[in-house]
């Protein structure tokens, strides 16, 4: 009996938590720029990234951000949901995922001092990392199309509360 009470005191706290981010989404979003903003300049500053990225992405990420919150305001009234939950899955899922599987390959592959391309000179590295690159993004878009076909293109729940 005390697993049970403990299991729906978790589920209770995330959805308190859910509903909490829920009503301050516009104090989270905030918060992550102003994060972002932080990192990028102090990797500036460390040495980290070039004034260029740094710029780039201070105005990219919030710009992101209300390109998104429009996205899903359409989405909720949209009269083609099916449309716009494929755009949404294999667009947005083929970034996270296709971002993921480039860090990893690229660095099990090129960047580690272990790697077995370490040797190879600079230009023919960059050029196998670009490939890298779109084959990983490909890969992604082809898993997450599999996955939405699998659910049959349903929307998510929780953009649609």
């Amino acid at each position: 009996m005390g697993k049970s009470t403990t299991k729906r005191s978790t589920k209770e706290k995330i959805k308190n938590f859910r509903k909490t981010l829920i009503e301050n989404w516009l104090w989270v979003n905030l918060g992550s720029v102003v994060a972002g903003v932080i990192i990028y300049w102090g990797l500036y500053f460390i040495g980290s990234v070039s004034l260029m990225t740094a710029i780039f992405s201070t105005i990219l990420h919030p710009l992101i951000l209300v390109l998104v919150y429009y996205f899903v305001k359409y989405f909720r009234v949209s009269k083609h949901q099916t449309i716009v939950t494929k755009i949404i899955l294999v667009g947005g899922g083929t970034l996270g995922l296709g971002m993921l599987i480039w860090i990893f390959t690229g660095y099990v592959l090129i960047i580690a001092p272990w790697a077995p391309l370490q040797d190879l000179p600079a230009l023919l590295r960059g050029r196998i990392l670009l490939l890298v690159v779109i084959s990983s993004y490909g890969l992604a878009a082809y898993v997450m199309y599999r996955i939405g076909k699998k659910r049959e293109w349903r929307p998510p729940s929780r953009l649609i509360d």
